[in-house]
């Protein structure tokens, strides 16, 4: 027997109702997922390229092979090593360098020290934080001998703890796990990131191109991280503008692939009409008695006279599990941005939740939310990848809030 429906103007979703349209199926969600994996397999590959650990791993196998394992014992001390644990590498039997290192080989190639870093199993992050900053160096640039000396005894003495408390979990392969565990933590730190980064980039993209296709985009402003493979670009903001490329359809979408291929990052979108599109700016309102409201939506519309016309919150990532949290966290910001207007007096923006994926219960939960009129619509980005209606229906609705018609 179905629940009882309320009598309420806006009586609640069951799940007996039809699912709302955006919701992502089984067979959708799955695809999403495959896309997913291939973009996060690209981003893990290519960062384990750009850090050299191919090369990396042949130089500690050479080094292995012809080290003289006696010296080592009598340098033990000096180096920062404890007897105990090479007494552990003896017995499995594992060469010292697998494991330690010298500051003499930090010294002739720094790029190691994000091997032996890893064998510590400390992040860039925590040298950084502790005074010890190995980055510039672990991309190659030569050390001071007393800082190679720091980071050796450093690295040394860390592992040595780790062996001696935990012996038995010392292996023939252990040391190279324990790089990759490491290493994949780090990585995967900067992946929860980048999805953030793609889903943006991928939105704000094809907008720029419709808008510009409609003859409304006066200037767009980003930044760049650079290609995986190269070096990371400087923290500046750029600007293209009508001055420059924006006459010109072949030069600007020229310009945004080589944008996009460096990794671009979105700050701004300025219209001819004078409205703009703020990405991920904090927002300060006062009200009456002085009281501050801090809102963020990740995307913001203003007019000229700087009234915050629309809101959207924009949500990367394909994990079933984690669409649930997404949509936590969009209505926590949804929340203060009507609490604020409401406080401050300004009209009540329209709000907009944009997501790769809808589980069935966010789906439910965002129809309930559009029908009492807190949330103007919602957007399934996997849908929208895989159907030009959609795509086209979607772009045209941004452009709406934006003023452009």
């Amino acid at each position: 027997m179905p629940p009882r429906r309320s009598r309420e103007s806006n009586p609640p979703l069951f799940e007996t109702d039809p699912l709302p349209e955006f919701a992502s199926s089984q067979e959708e969600i799955r695809r999403a997922v495959q896309r997913n994996a291939v973009q996060r397999g690209q981003f893990f590959a290519l960062n384990l390229a750009r850090l050299g650990f191919d090369q990396i791993l042949d130089h500690i196998e050479s080094i292995a092979r012809n080290v003289d394992l006696e010296a080592w014992r009598e340098a033990a001390e000096r180096l920062g090593i404890a007897p105990k644990a090479l007494d552990v590498l003896d017995r499995i039997p594992v060469r010292y360098p697998y494991y330690f290192c010298t500051a003499q080989q930090l010294l002739e190639n720094p790029s190691l020290i994000a091997y032996y870093r890893n064998v510590a199993m400390v992040s860039a992050k925590v040298m950084r934080g502790i005074g010890l900053d190995t980055a510039i160096h672990e991309a190659g640039t030569a050390l001071p001998e007393s800082k190679a000396e720091q980071l050796a005894g450093y690295f040394n003495s860390t592992v040595s703890a780790l062996i001696v408390e935990n012996p038995s979990l010392v292996t023939n392969r252990r040391h190279i796990e324990m790089v990759f565990a490491n290493l994949g933590e780090s990585i995967g730190g900067s992946w929860r990131n980048e999805v953030g980064r793609l889903a943006y980039a991928e939105v704000i993209g094809s907008l720029v191109r419709h808008l510009h296709g409609k003859g409304c985009l006066a200037a767009i402003t980003y930044d760049l991280k650079g290609p995986l493979t190269g070096e990371a670009e400087e923290d500046e903001d750029r600007t293209i503008s009508k001055d420059n490329l924006l006459a010109d359809s072949q030069d600007l979408l020229a310009h945004l692939e080589t944008i996009e291929a460096n990794r671009v990052v979105y700050k701004r979108v300025a219209l001819h009409n004078g409205n703009d599109l703020l990405l991920n700016r904090q927002i300060e309102w006062i009200d009456r008695e002085g009281q501050s409201h801090k809102i963020g939506p990740d995307l913001s519309a203003f007019l000229t006279d700087n009234t915050l016309t629309w809101g959207g919150e924009l949500k990367g990532g394909a994990d079933p599990a984690g669409s649930d949290e997404h949509w936590k966290t969009a209505t926590r910001a949804f929340d203060r941005i009507l609490d604020a207007s409401e406080k401050t007096g300004r009209p009540k923006p329209k709000l907009s939740f944009i997501a790769t994926i809808l589980v069935d219960r966010v789906a439910r939960e965002a129809a309930l939310w559009i029908r009492e009129g807190k949330l103007t619509s919602v957007y399934n980005l996997a849908q929208i990848a895989e159907s030009e209606e959609k795509r086209e229906a979607f772009l045209n609705d941004l452009v709406g809030f934006l003023g452009c018609v």
